[in-house]
């Protein structure tokens, strides 16, 4: 992850306003009124809170046999082959925790998934959730979200899949606040359609009510095109929760989707009106969107501008074929669960005829570099829709760390009590 120079000239400043960026060396710019306040300070409502259904949790801290908590360790390569083996330490006592919800695998030939946990979603769960445990407690429930070939049918998925997914997600959020969070703050973490479920979580449910707002350290929304006003942080689909523009900042968004250079004509990502907001071609796919621009912002370089990602890649043993758009023959081969490539990948996030995105390019050490990005099993179109987690994993663990640490520090009542909270075996799964 780079860091934020001193400050930047006041033409950089003025290109990173426009691409929704960071001004490095300033104070965050989240306003007192929206800044979030200590939990301890406002208690959340747990009497308006409805649970629909019993929680299925694909992981969840205090779990006896937690398989998201195994297998972890990484093997690095670099441009001659393997390095060496980082094995993975878990916190043994976070006192933050991480709200995950999956993105879109479930390959069954029907519109919406069942409720379970099946390898396909655990799969999932390590792949892109499990990891984050190194910073902070992770629950990660299953939903009956719209499937693969709900996805695939013209059109996209209905108004009423989408619904019954959201209820879901919003039910097992409920159940982890009455349960499980007492007072701690939260990452939020999804990819693909776990992103746009949580973006939906933050509007209806989330910022409307000031308790459940000051538990926000921040969303990380991978593949979701969040809209916000051109040229500025907030507005268009939260209208106070901005943009996160430091790594030290939080109660804020972070959101982008990832191409290889720079995106076809006909890419399904990065427009205010992209077809991953539910809209059907009737409804303007591909138009401008008057005053709304989609969210871009680097998890490597929240300042902007270029910088050197941190990808931590599933290997076949970790998730073998559970992966839509993955195929083993195409993830790295590896005794561990992972593969990192430092100093290999760099990516920065571009604004261009109404369209955001984060360019991903490859910088091998040399000729003979045998490292490569996974093969992805989908149009271009779609570019690195099924991979861009993973290609950013390291640097999102890494900001959800840093942006829990600066939370704690401005509320040092919430460490404090979630600390005691955990060691007594408040909400770790009891």
């Amino acid at each position: 992850m780079r860091r934020c120079p001193a400050r930047p000239s006041a033409a950089l400043a003025l290109l990173l306003t426009l691409a929704v960026g960071s001004a490095c060396g300033r104070a965050p710019a989240v306003d007192q009124a929206t800044a979030p306040a200590s939990p301890t300070d406002s208690k959340i409502n747990l009497a308006g809170l409805v649970v629909i259904h019993p929680t299925v949790w694909v992981c969840r801290p205090g779990s006896v046999d937690d398989a998201c908590a195994s297998g972890l360790d990484a093997t690095t390569v670099g441009p001659a082959g393997p390095t060496g083996t980082v094995p993975f330490q878990a916190a043994a006592n976070p006192a933050v925790d991480c709200f995950y919800v999956y993105p879109t695998v479930s390959q069954v030939a029907v519109a919406s998934a069942p409720l379970k946990a099946t390898d396909t979603e655990l799969a999932a769960v390590r792949a892109q959730a499990a990891r984050f445990s190194s910073t902070c407690r992770v629950f990660a429930p299953a939903y009956q979200q719209y499937t693969v070939v709900s996805r695939l049918q013209a059109g996209g998925p209905s108004t009423a899949t989408r619904d019954l997914a959201f209820a879901d997600v919003q039910s097992a959020w409920n159940d982890y606040l009455l349960n499980d969070n007492q007072g701690r703050p939260v990452v939020l973490v999804g990819d693909d359609q776990g992103a746009e479920m949580l973006l939906r979580l933050l509007r209806e449910e989330i910022e409307p009510d000031a308790s459940q707002r000051a538990l926000l350290v921040s969303a990380l929304l991978v593949g979701a095109d969040v809209r916000v006003r051109t040229g500025q942080v907030t507005g268009g689909d939260l209208a106070t929760i901005p943009a996160c523009q430091r790594h030290d900042e939080f109660g804020c968004v972070v959101a982008y989707s990832a191409y290889a250079g720079t995106p076809p004509a006909d890419a399904l990502f990065g427009l205010p009106s992209a077809p991953s907001r539910g809209l059907t071609a009737s409804a303007g796919i591909g138009q401008a969107v008057t005053g709304l621009q989609t969210l871009c912002n680097n998890p490597a370089a929240l300042g902007g501008g270029a910088a050197t990602l941190e990808p931590y890649l599933p290997s076949a043993r970790l998730v073998g074929s559970a992966l839509p758009g993955l195929s083993p023959e195409n993830l790295p081969a590896a005794d561990t669960g992972f593969v990192t490539y430092p100093e290999f990948l760099e990516a920065e996030c571009h604004q261009e005829a109404g369209r955001a995105w984060l360019a991903v390019t490859s910088e091998p050490a040399w000729d003979g570099d045998g490292r490569s990005v996974p093969v992805v099993q989908s149009p271009p179109s779609w570019g690195l829709h099924f991979v861009e987690f993973s290609l950013t994993l390291g640097d999102l663990v890494e900001l959800a760390a840093r942006q829990s640490t600066a939370y704690l520090a401005a509320h040092p009542s919430s460490a404090t009590a979630a600390t005691a909270a955990t060691a007594v075996g408040v909400g770790a799964g009891g």
